[in-house]
Formats: C-alpha cells, structure tokens, sequence
C-alpha cells in the first residue's frame, strides 16, 4: 500500500505548528481539510495519533514515534528544495558571519574580490539555521567543546587580554594578578575569562567590576576606549595593536575558541558557494 504523503505532510504541520489553523493557513487548505487528512492518517495506522480532547493539540504515544523520524525526514526535504532553489536561482549567495570576523575580516579581503555574483550577509551570533534556504555557509565563533565534524577551522581564536596601553602606565611589573584593578569586559557570559584566569594561574581571581558585552565590536571598542581589559583574537585586532590603540600585556594564549566555516554537504553541490569557500581557504 502507497504510503499517505498528504497526510502525512498535514501530520507534520499541525504538529510542528501545535495548531490547526496554523497548518490550514501554511498548507492553503480548509480546517475541515486538514482533520480529514488526520483522519486518514490514524486510520491507516489504526491507531490515534493526536489527542484534541483538550483545549491544546498533544501527540499521543504513536504519535511521537511517528513525528520523531517524520520531523527528520522532512527537514532534509526541505533541505534539498533549498539547496535546488540556490543552485539554479541568481539569488545572492547567503552567508552568515559573525559581526566581529565581517568587520575586522571579512569586509576587508572582499573589497579586491570579485566573484561575478552577490552576496548576502546574515550577521548573527547565533549558529546557521541551514533550513533557511537563504543561507549557504556560516563563520562561527566555536569553543572546541561544540565544534561539529564538518567544520573547517579559520582563524584560531588564541584569546589573550587586551586594553589601551595607557591602563598600564601605573604599573611597575606586568602580572596577571594585576587584572583584579581592572574592569574585565566579557562576552554575554564569563566562560572565556574563567577559563584563561585559570590557564594564567589565579582561577580565583575577583576583578574590580564584570560587564558584560553580546557584541564582540562594541567590546574591543570599549576596551580601546579605556573601559576595561578584554580578551581578543590577535590576528583580527593586529591593526588596533599597530596602531598602539590597543596592547596585549600578557604572552599567554587561550585555545579554546576558534572562527570556524561551516557548509552542509548539499550547499557545496552549489558552484557559486564552493568558489566562495575556496577563496576564502585562499585568502587565509
């Protein structure tokens, strides 16, 4: 017997919605439509597969099991559309990229490049949601905990502390101890700075104040500005260090933390998207 695919693309987007009327408006059909297509859902598998006795759309046990891999299945679905769609549209290709590494980076290698086609930036912290068909590749900043097997490393983070030289003018020697006169400027949690104060020796250490910063950008700036002490990657700041804007006072790197390429298999079947990574590769 053929498999139900209507109804089972119905199941899929009144269970993902958690609505009826969500799935009928995404799928342009009736209400009345869309419990037909239950329906005949649960009667191909004899079984019930939404309870709808309450104010609220619960799965029962079968349907679990069958959302679990359908879910799945459907999200590689959509993968392939996107990736089809890319390949054979004139769409700029989507890149999502920290703003720090567009900034400090990637911006300016692009300026001499020409690639006969346009791009698309997605600045964003956040990891690449590759179901967007708009995205083909993303730059990550990653801790080597969370590093997933397809990524490519680009810029090793090395992470030492950074501030304006003139915050050091006071000081007869320098130490790490002496960062507990400073204002240490984090990113939107402390685990860079734990895990370097822990490299350097005073794990224990209590700065003067923490502040905390979800824009790598406006960090640096606040260090150069005199705010505070931040960790920097070198290789992306070595302009601020030149031109004495900022100083790294301590010979001791965190590893940690890297920028990362990440592309999905399907997305390097797209000719434009592997002539982008191979200059990039070229490039650093």
């Amino acid at each position: 017997m053929l498999l139900p695919f209507k109804s089972l693309l119905v199941f899929e987007a009144v269970t993902r919605n958690s609505s009826f009327t969500k799935a009928a408006d995404e799928l342009s059909v009736t209400q009345s439509a869309i419990s037909h297509q239950i329906k005949n859902l649960e009667e191909y598998f004899s079984v019930k597969l939404l309870d709808r006795s309450g104010s609220s759309i619960v799965l029962t046990e079968e349907g679990e099991i069958l959302y679990k891999d359908l879910a799945e299945a459907m999200t590689l679905l959509r993968r392939g559309v996107s990736s089809l769609k890319a390949s054979t549209s004139m769409a700029p290709v989507g890149i999502s990229v920290r703003p720090h590494f567009a900034m400090k980076w990637l911006s300016p290698h692009l300026q001499n490049a020409n690639f006969g086609f346009d791009f698309r930036f997605h600045h964003s912290n956040d990891s690449a949601d590759f179901s967007d068909s708009d995205i083909q590749a993303s730059i990550e900043w990653l801790h080597q905990s969370e590093v997933p097997e397809n990524a490519r490393l680009l810029v090793a983070g090395n992470l030492t502390p950074a501030c304006h030289p003139s915050m050091l003018e006071r000081f007869d020697s320098i130490d790490p101890a002496l960062l507990e006169q400073f204002v240490l400027l984090h990113e939107t949690d402390a685990t860079g700075w734990q895990e370097w104060l822990a490299l350097a020796g005073v794990p224990d250490l209590e700065p003067m104040k923490n502040e905390y910063y979800s824009d790598t950008n406006v960090r640096q700036q606040a260090a150069i500005e005199k705010l505070g002490c931040a960790l920097v990657c070198p290789e992306l700041v070595a302009d601020d260090i030149a031109a004495g804007r900022l100083v790294c006072p301590f010979d001791l790197h965190l590893e940690s933390y890297s920028y990362y390429l990440i592309v999905p298999e399907d997305r390097m079947n797209i000719s434009r998207v592997r002539t982008f990574v191979d200059w990039l590769i070229n490039e650093l």
